[in-house]
This record gives structure tokens, C-alpha cells and sequence, in this order.
């Protein structure tokens, strides 16, 4: 299975997640080394970034998740992982990974919010147990993506040209960009592009009663 490299967040406990656009079926898939999450070591051993591709080999063994997450879980062999191109790749051309016309959309309409709040959705979620993906992706305008402090973590607000949303960012780029030099550098690391690829996924269920939060993954250009 070749997967271009989508989606790169950061876990707790020093564990990652990595999503890639499977490049021959055309969907998502979220690689699991051995059925587990991915660690600074992996990540450093084989290079892995947005942009890059990979050339992973499942292990055909099923998993205990649930869905939304189970749309896209596969555990690979760790051991056979191997790099096949470094990039740069191409985020909006015909053999791009597939963008949805609206976020709700990208979740098959299932999409749910706490709350609105000066015109924007916040706490958006989707149900445990239902049966759409948990990784999405738009197309935006530069203009309609903004990032924000609040409570002392990284936030994003960001525009689909339907609603706006409020949501948490996970992105590694973006978190290490923000922890280095604050605000100002995060936003300097965003892409200097007229429009802007982003990627959106959702977190494993928590809280009480327990609901999977819609997180910005990554923003590419």
C-alpha cells in the first residue's frame, strides 16, 4: 500500500498519529505500526512528514476500535515501512487527496457543536460508534483560516464558506512552530499560498458523555 503523507499530529505521552491518502483506492487511511500509534523514533527513522510517501504493508489483522475511527485504522507491519519519496507534492491538483465542499460534508453530515459563540461553531464533534471517517479535508481561501490563543493553547477558527468553527489544532508543525516563537510563529509557518488544503480530523472519544472532537491536523499549500 503507497500512502502520500496527509496528516501528522501530536498525542499524549509522546505518541503521534499519521494519516496518508492511499494513492491507488483513493481514501484515507490511518497506518497503526503493530497496531499502535507512531513514536518520535519511528517518525525520525523513516523521515515522516506531510508530503512524503510511504510504502506500507498491512497486516490484514483487525483492530479494537470503533467507528468513526475504524473507517480508516490499519495496522501495518512496522518492520516493512519504507520511504519512497521525500516530495515536495502537488495539494491541489487532480491527483491530490480528495477535498470535501464543506466540513460538514467531509464527515458525511454528522457533525455536531456544544455551542455557538460570536457567530462560530465550537465544541464540533461527531458521535462515537458513527459510521462515516474520521479524516477530512477543504479548500479554503488564505483569508478564511485564522489561529488564536486561548487558555493558553493553539486554537484555529476557520471558515468553509457555510459555517465558521472554532477548533483545537493538533498539527505537529503547527504546535512546534507555536511553542518555539509563539502566536507570530505559527502563523509565519503557515503556507504562503493563495488558498490553503486543510485537514481536519477527529480526536478518540473523551468526556462525559464522550463525544470525538473535530481537530485541524495540518494546513498545506
Amino acid at each position: 500500500m503507497r500512502l502520500l503523507i496527509t496528516d501528522l499530529t501530536e498525542m499524549h505521552g509522546g505518541n503521534y498519529c499519521v494519516a496518508g491518502w492511499d494513492l491507488q483506492n483513493h481514501c484515507m487511511v490511518r497506518p497503526l505500526p503493530n497496531g499502535a500509534n507512531w513514536t518520535s523514533p519511528l517518525l525520525q527513522q523513516h523521515q515522516v512528514t506531510p508530503g512524503v510517501t510511504l510504502d506500507v504493508q498491512p497486516t490484514g489483522r483487525g483492530n479494537n476500535g470503533s467507528y468513526p475511527h475504524q473507517t480508516e485504522d490499519t495496522s501495518i507491519n512496522q518492520h516493512n515501512i519504507q520511504l519512497v519519496s521525500l516530495g515536495p507534492t502537488n495539494w491541489f491538483g487532480p491527483n491530490a487527496p480528495g477535498t470535501s465542499a464543506s466540513l460538514d460534508a467531509a464527515f458525511g453530515g454528522a457533525l455536531s457543536h456544544n455551542k455557538l459563540w460570536n457567530g462560530a461553531h465550537q465544541g464540533v464533534h461527531v458521535a462515537p460508534g458513527t459510521r462515516t471517517n474520521s479524516l477530512g479535508s477543504i479548500v479554503v481561501p488564505r483569508a478564511n483560516l485564522q489561529l488564536f490563543e486561548n487558555f493558553g493553547k493553539l486554537k484555529a477558527q476557520l471558515n468553509d464558506g457555510v459555517r465558521i468553527y472554532d477548533l483545537a489544532v493538533s498539527s505537529l508543525a503547527l504546535k512546534i512552530a507555536w511553542r518555539q516563537s509563539g502566536l507570530r510563529g505559527a502563523v509565519a509557518s503557515l503556507p504562503a499560498t493563495r488558498n490553503y488544503h486543510v485537514r481536519v480530523g477527529l480526536a478518540r472519544a473523551w468526556g462525559a458523555p464522550p463525544k470525538c472532537y473535530a481537530m485541524l491536523n495540518g494546513v498545506h499549500g
